[in-house]
């Protein structure tokens, strides 16, 4: 038979037979159910409580048959999600700082101050999506039973406990370990790509005379939409052209004047680079000796610095650009 409605689906379940879990209420937008379990007594998540005694931290679990993917299909797919539940909140809360429970003041629901203390300390166990939980559980409509990866016939009962199991997984030392390491990674590559992103488009604007295309400016007016995740392309800049009587010359190449000081910093920057790292003979020894060849390698210098300066740093911004909106939703599977 198929499992089209949460009455089916609880009944089938019996979940409200099994005396470890409490608050057991159906799906509003599919054929499923939730649940509610504390955590074991050794865990200081157990202590946490409201300020009438009640638990105030539990294992949510969610317990989903999907409808079958065609008609002629006799699997349906079971999805289970066990999540940490604070009993103050609604729905699943994505910040840490939201854990104090410090919002609806007189509510029953929130911790009590001792509690508020322990759950600051305490370790969170991390929230699991199906994908996470695994497992592949399947329901045969035919023969009315819940099988798993092998085949083999399961209880709903031992599905729900392996998505707790696995969800306690996750206060394990290794596990948070792991965990945070590659959290510190994905901090880190995120912050480099927009904070670098940033930094570069500072250089280019106040070190060379270079702007955005009119077509790009209008699009950062409101840097919270379109603007925020633009992809940069070298076509979005151009340089800014000034009067000829205004612009600096070196050695008669005439420069920006935003540029000018930039280039000359560099080309000093290069020069004393190699007096302590060239070599003392060959090629170098000609052009120190040779005026002409001296002002024509300032001056060819120069031109490169010129050039080489904004277009490397054009290229990151695009390069970065593209990164940016993969770096913020990271997807990440929690294998505990």
């Amino acid at each position: 038979m198929i499992l089209a409605t949460t009455a089916d689906v609880i009944r089938r379940a019996r979940v409200e037979q099994l005396a470890e879990y409490e608050d057991v209420a159906p799906m509003t937008d599919c054929a499923g159910f939730y649940a509610f379990r504390r955590y074991p007594q050794d865990t200081i998540l157990s202590r946490i409580v409201t300020r009438d005694g009640r638990p105030a931290v539990r294992c949510y679990v969610r317990f989903v048959v999907q409808a079958p993917a065609t008609p002629e299909s006799v699997v349906c797919r079971v999805e289970l999600q066990p999540w940490f539940f604070r009993r103050w909140r609604h729905g699943r809360s994505l910040v840490r700082g939201d854990d104090d429970g410090q919002d609806e003041p007189g509510s029953h629901d929130r911790p009590n101050a001792e509690s508020a203390g322990l759950l600051r300390k305490a370790r969170i166990p991390v929230d699991l999506d199906a994908d996470d939980v695994g497992g592949d559980f399947l329901y045969d409509v035919r023969e009315d039973v819940f099988r798993d990866a092998t085949g083999s016939e399961v209880t709903p009962a031992a599905m729900l406990e392996y998505a707790y199991a696995k969800h306690l997984r996750t206060l394990r030392l290794a596990f948070r370990i792991r965990w945070s390491i590659g959290s510190a990674i994905r901090t880190t590559v995120r912050t480099i790509v927009w904070k670098g992103q940033d930094a570069a488009l500072w250089l280019l604007f106040n070190l060379y005379d270079i702007e955005l295309t009119e077509d790009t400016r209008q699009r950062h007016i409101d840097r919270r939409s379109r603007g925020f995740f633009h992809k940069y392309k070298p076509r979005d800049f151009r340089r800014i052209t000034d009067e000829a009587r205004d612009r600096p010359q070196f050695f008669g190449f005439v420069s920006s004047s935003k540029s000018f000081l930039t280039n000359l910093c560099m080309v000093m920057l290069a020069c004393v680079v190699l007096y302590w790292t060239g070599p003392r003979g060959g090629f170098l020894k000609v052009v120190y000796s040779n005026t002409a060849l001296t002002t024509t390698a300032l001056v060819f210098a120069f031109l490169v610095a010129d050039t080489l300066g904004p277009w490397l740093l054009i290229q990151a911004i695009c390069g970065l650009s593209r990164m940016r909106d993969a770096v913020v939703f990271f997807s990440r599977k929690v294998d505990p």
